[in-house]
């Protein structure tokens, strides 16, 4: 039964594991075996999560057992029962829990430091062949791991010169992964500064609709920059080959190569639509003197590289557009009695259904629906939000004081031996799972908002690119072992860090010896001890605590938003209680505005892109009844930009607008604001007005401070 569970929790671990990965990735659009390994180095972190609870729970079943050695035992099934030791629902023997951490340990190590870079190099290669391809990997692959293994070289002589190691195998073993586990715990301590604050202060400004509106105008305005940015330098891209193909003869002997190179501008065309074409930009001089094989395979890798930033990009855009014509609506609609328009606009296939077979049960639906988009679900956001930031405020006191063993000051290690002292390890399994859940949430919240020189991103609804895919999924096998060991340090599960002073006998370096009677996992058996190197086992105590409080402080006072403001570069601060300014010389102010003025526009090239398609149904109409075509030149005659009409036969037109480069004649986002095409437009669908709401009832409502202090700009 216990291993049939067992087996069960890990097919819901792979279950799982696959949903994410399709929400990001996709099967359809990404190479299959990068996608294979990234749902390997996704599932075995996942797979240790969730089963270090199951050895935790055992951990004390086996304590529970050898404490009380004058009861009467019986063997079954390789379980050992006793009449007050009743074992845990998902009860394990400890050698099963030993080869799971072996392979899903060095199988993720192995993903990491081999398999995961190869790939990711072979991806963005820009070679022409498999073997030119697979050498740059190679290459690659040295220059990542060389400073790696200097920096485990030089640890190793310095152990064993100190004479603290001997050079046999077993002590090299659990040098190696205490050196992995010390890089990974530091970035572990990085990831909790931001994500203990993080994750509840994104729900309570999520619970705040002016704040999360103002997020919206500023993400768009933001996403809308990004993308210009990234097609102008498509466009350079393309115009470069294409320069390059005309100079060229067609009898080179590279000709070939720049054909492919061509070739994988017209395949992408396609998709990134004419936005991207090097029509209208300046021509620029290429010298074909020096052209080369390499030239053109560095080339071929910045143009794939290139192409993934745009696609990505746009898509990023039109779920920015998504979201704020979402959360505008919403707002509008605070602002009125019962009125269902907006949810009507805004239906799934499965209200379709609804209304078209029980129309009374969808106007009941969509009265629950408006009452909880509008207000229950705002102040859930809020109680939820608040119990977070409680619990992170508990994880942050345990990371403090998890090396003081007697008080146990520790919130988890008292949770857990309470329950361990009423026999119920059921309950330590939950108890558990939740804290590390919580714990592995906050890591895994900021690798996946994670932004590194916009190269690695995780982007939903399947647009996220292989690379980025890989680089998160190893991240993930460096993490969760040092996550891991920090959870059975809070627990005071693991005797060289639950004690005010650390000594390091030679005898308990081998990971593999018996435990004494000190409880500890079979995970710990395994994985070793973090203080076999002197200088982490005399300061771990005190820098781990320091170092997870300073970042916590600094994310809570958005220090680096801060930074980055003085340095002129428009940051969003994420405070809630944030007006406009009256004068508009903040850059932050001018930055909402235009996603304000963009996201009417938008508004209105979706409403006319509407009317377009329902006109061009009857042309088509009367083409079929008449012969004649119909006119081609509908889309100027309105003034719709050439990208937007490419859309039309699509059902959400999501194509975006350049706000600085649209056809209509205004030249900036400030124009709209005498554009009298854009300001006195409603929506067709509606009788309200989409950018007309009132603010201040809604301040009024969920500010936590008084009117004097919510006029105060919380921008710097």
């Amino acid at each position: 039964m216990a291993l049939a569970l067992l087996l069960m929790n890990i097919a819901a671990t792979a279950v799982f594991t696959t949903t994410l990965c399709y929400y990001y990735g996709g099967w359809k659009k990404r190479h299959k075996v990068a996608t294979l390994v990234a749902f390997i180095s996704w599932w075995l972190p996942a797979l240790l999560l969730t089963l270090l609870p199951v050895d935790i729970a055992t951990t004390f079943y086996r304590s529970c057992i050898l404490s009380n050695p004058n009861i009467s035992l019986t063997q079954t099934s390789g379980v050992v029962e006793g009449p007050r030791c009743k074992p845990p629902l998902f009860h394990t023997d400890p050698a099963v829990f030993l080869l799971i951490w072996h392979v899903v340990y060095w199988g993720s190590q192995f993903l990491t430091w081999v398999l995961i870079p190869l790939i990711r190099s072979y991806a963005t290669a820009g070679d022409f062949t498999a073997l030119g391809k697979l050498k740059t990997a190679l290459l690659d692959h040295v220059f990542y791991n060389a400073s790696y293994f200097v920096i485990f070289m030089g640890a190793l002589i310095y152990l064993i010169a100190s004479r603290i190691v001997s050079f046999e195998f077993r002590y090299l073993k659990v040098l190696l992964i205490t050196t992995g586990n010390t890089w990974g715990l530091f970035l572990v301590i990085i990831f909790f500064g931001y994500g203990l604050v993080a994750v509840p202060r994104s729900l309570w400004l999520a619970g705040n609709p002016v704040a999360s509106l103002h997020q919206a105008y500023f993400c768009l305005s933001k996403r809308n920059m990004e993308l210009n940015d990234e097609e102008d330098k498509l466009k350079e891209l393309n115009l470069q080959i294409i320069e390059i193909k005309n100079r060229l003869p067609a009898n080179h002997p590279l000709q070939p190569f720049v054909l492919t190179v061509f070739k994988q501008t017209q395949e992408r065309k396609s998709v990134l639509g004419a936005s991207c074409d090097p029509i209208g930009t300046p021509v620029a001089t290429v010298d074909i003197s020096n052209l080369s094989v390499k030239t053109l395979a560095r080339m071929h890798r910045s143009l794939k590289a290139t192409q993934q930033r745009c696609a990505r990009a746009l898509d990023l855009y039109n779920d920015a557009v998504q979201s704020a014509l979402w959360i505008e609506d919403v707002n509008i609609a605070r602002g009125k009695c019962f009125s269902p328009t907006f949810l009507r606009e805004h239906s799934d296939s499965l209200n379709g259904v609804i209304q078209n077979f029980a129309p009374y049960l969808s106007t009941i639906m969509l009265r629950i629906r408006w009452y909880w988009y509008c207000y229950l679900r705002l102040w859930l956001l809020r109680v939820l939000a608040l119990l977070l930031a409680l619990t992170s405020l508990l994880m942050v006191w345990s990371e403090c004081t998890f090396s003081v063993r007697s008080p146990t000051l520790s919130l988890v290690a008292g949770l857990l031996n309470a329950e361990a002292k009423q026999r119920d390890y059921l309950l330590v399994e939950v108890s558990s799972f939740l804290a590390l859940g919580y714990l592995s949430f906050a890591v895994f919240y900021t690798v996946f908002h994670l932004r590194i020189f916009n190269y690695y991103r995780l982007v939903g609804n399947h647009h996220t690119d292989e690379n980025s895919l890989l680089f998160c999924g190893g991240l993930a096998c460096r993490l969760a072992p040092s996550l891991c060991l920090n959870f059975l340090g809070l627990a005071h599960l693991d005797s060289h860090l639950s004690q005010t002073t650390l000594t390091i006998p030679l005898s308990r370096i081998d990971s593999t010896a018996q435990p004494s009677t000190t409880i500890e996992t079979t995970y710990t058996r395994f994985m070793g001890h973090l203080d076999i190197i002197p200088f982490i086992a005399k300061g771990f105590n005190v820098y781990f605590p320091i170092l997870v409080v300073l970042l916590c402080l600094c994310t809570y006072f958005q220090l680096l938003t801060r930074l980055l403001h003085q340095m002129g570069i428009a940051e969003l601060m994420d405070s809630p209680g944030y007006k406009l300014s009256v004068s508009g010389d903040s850059i932050v102010d001018d930055v909402i505005q235009d996603g304000r003025l963009l996201l009417r526009k938008e508004r209105l090239l979706r409403s006319q892109a509407r009317r377009i398609q329902s006109s061009t149904k009857v042309d088509i109409d009367k083409v079929q009844v008449n012969g004649h075509p119909p006119k081609s030149d509908r889309c100027p005659q309105i003034g719709i930009s050439s990208r937007v009409a490419r859309y039309f036969n699509e059902q959400d037109f999501s194509d975006r607008v350049h706000l600085l480069r649209d056809t209509d004649g205004v030249t900036s986002s400030r124009g709209l604001m005498n554009d009298s095409s854009g300001a006195n437009w409603t929506n067709p669908h509606s009788d309200w007005r989409p950018v007309e709401f009132s603010e201040s009832a809604i301040q009024n409502e969920f500010s936590l401070q008084s009117v004097k202090d919510a006029r105060k700009s919380t921008y710097l």
